[in-house]
C-alpha cells in the first residue's frame, strides 16, 4: 500500500511501515518502536526526523498493541500481572526484530548493513532488549527505557505502595528466572563497543534513571571506546520526551550509522 511518505509490507504477520527507502534505498535503517498503550502512528514523526537526517526507518507495533492488540488489560498499570505482562510485550517485540532481520532481505530485497534501533518508554525497553538478543543491531538510542528490569519493578512496586514482603507476589520466582535469562543487565558483554545512547528524565517516577545508571555501570568495563556509550539524563524531565531529547537521539543514530569510516571496527 502506498501512502504519502511511507509504504507498508507484512512479514511473518507483522506490519512494517517503511520510511525513506524510496529516497535513499541504500541508507542504513532504524527500527522504531512506540510506548505502552501506543501504536505505530504515534512514532511516524520520529521516523520522518530520522529520514531528514539521511536514514531510513521502519516502524512496527509492539506485541499486544495497535492492530496486534488482544488483551487491553495487559497494557494497564500496576497489578499482580503487570511485571510479567510488560516484560512479555517488549521481549516479544525484541524477538520480532530478530525475525524481521532474518526475513527483510529475502522478502523485501533490503540488505542488512548498519542497522539501528530506537524507541520510547516500552520502546526504550525493547531497544535494549533487541540489542541484547541480536548483534546485528549496530547502534541504539533507548529513550526513557531501562536495562535493569527487576530494579525497575521494585521501584514501581514502591511507588504503588506495595509492601516489600509482598513483592514476590508481583514478581514471582518464575518471572525472576525469565528475567535472569534475558535481561540486558545480566549480559553487558554482548553490548561491547556497540554505540548505545540511553536518555532518561531525572524526574521520571515511572522509569527511574537509576535503572540505566545501574546498567551503564555494568556496561562501562566492556567499552574500549567510551565515546560509544552515553547515558544522558535530563534533570527536570519526567516520563516525557522533550524536543531536545528526541533531537539528541536522532543525532546519535545519524553519527554512528552514517559515518564514512567504519565506527564499529575494533
Amino acid at each position: 500500500m502506498d501512502n504519502q511518505d511511507y509504504t507498508t509490507a507484512v512479514i511473518g504477520g507483522i506490519r512494517l511501515f517503511l520510511f525513506g527507502f524510496k529516497e535513499t534505498p541504500a541508507a542504513p535503517f532504524v527500527f522504531v518502536t512506540h510506548g505502552r498503550g501506543g501504536k505505530a502512528e504515534h512514532i511516524f514523526d520520529y521516523c520522518r526526523d530520522l529520514v531528514k537526517a539521511g536514514l531510513a526507518a521502519i516502524a512496527i507495533e509492539q506485541r499486544n498493541h495497535g492492530e496486534r492488540l488482544l488483551d487491553p488489560a495487559a497494557n494497564e498499570g500496576w497489578s499482580r500481572h503487570h511485571a510479567a505482562d510488560l516484560y512479555a510485550n517488549f521481549l516479544g517485540t525484541a524477538m520480532d526484530i530478530s525475525l524481521l532481520l532474518d526475513f527483510i532481505p529475502a522478502r523485501l530485497g533490503i540488505p542488512i548493513g548498519r542497522v539501528g534501533m530506537t524507541g520510547i518508554s516500552l520502546g526504550g525497553h525493547a531497544t535494549l532488549m533487541a540489542m541484547r538478543l541480536d548483534s546485528r543491531i549496530t547502534a541504539g538510542a533507548a529513550i526513557i527505557g531501562g536495562g535493569d528490569y527487576r530494579r525497575l519493578m521494585a521501584l514501581r512496586a514502591a511507588e504503588n505502595q506495595c509492601p516489600p514482603e509482598q513483592f514476590g507476589e508481583y514478581f514471582n520466582a518464575d518471572l525472576e528466572k525469565t528475567v535472569l535469562k534475558y535481561d540486558p543487565i545480566h549480559y553487558p558483554e554482548v553490548f561491547a563497543d556497540r554505540p548505545l545512547l540511553m536518555l532518561n528524565g531525572g524526574a521520571d517516577r515511572l522509569v527511574q534513571p537509576e535503572c540505566n545508571e545501574r546498567f551503564a555501570r555494568a556496561l562501562r568495563s566492556h567499552y574500549r571506546h567510551p565515546e560509544r556509550l552515553k547515558l544522558s539524563i535530563y534533570p527536570e524531565t519526567g516520563h516525557e520526551t522533550p524536543p531536545a531529547m528526541m533531537a539528541e537521539a536522532v543525532a546519535w543514530l545519524k553519527h554512528w550509522l552514517l559515518s564514512e569510516k567504519d565506527p564499529f571496527a575494533a
